[in-house]
């Protein structure tokens, strides 16, 4: 059986741009924004709006996702700042900046990025955990850019 939401090895990849084993709503947005990002990297600012819309509409999609596979917080659960659209809007922009990195920056620039992704990879494990123990909720409000 598959697990609800994508692993941090999982969605990593999908942000890598490397093939999805699976249709998973989640993994398909993430490729998605980081496509996104990486465009966003090369446009203009005044030309942006399109980009950003899109990206917003992904990071609803995703919440959307989420809060229909997630199980019911317990009462006391404490609210995370973002709701997972945006972890993985933030996640998707760090790999494309990473690749940029790689393609164009020192080593020590493109290692530090790599530090980012992996750390914000591993908020993500944390608190997919704490979301399907219960002991998380999202916020409700709606994602935007």
């Amino acid at each position: 059986m598959r697990p609800v939401l994508p692993d941090k090895t999982e969605l990593l990849a999908a942000c890598r741009g490397f093939p999805l084993p699976t249709d998973d709503p989640v993994l398909d947005a993430a490729a998605d924004l980081a496509l996104l990002h990486q465009q966003r990297e090369q446009t203009p600012h005044s030309a942006l709006e399109v980009i950003d819309t899109e990206r917003s509409r992904l990071m609803a999609t995703i919440d959307t996702w989420v809060h229909l596979v997630i199980p019911e917080p317990t009462s006391g659960a404490r609210v995370h700042t973002q709701t997972m659209g945006q972890v993985i809007d933030r996640l998707a922009q760090l790999t494309a900046y990473t690749y940029t990195a790689l393609a164009s920056a020192s080593e020590d620039v493109f290692v530090e990025a790599m530090d980012f992704v992996d750390d914000l990879g591993t908020a993500y494990t944390d608190l997919v955990t704490e979301l399907l123990a219960g002991t998380r909720r999202l916020p409700t409000t709606t994602t935007s850019v």
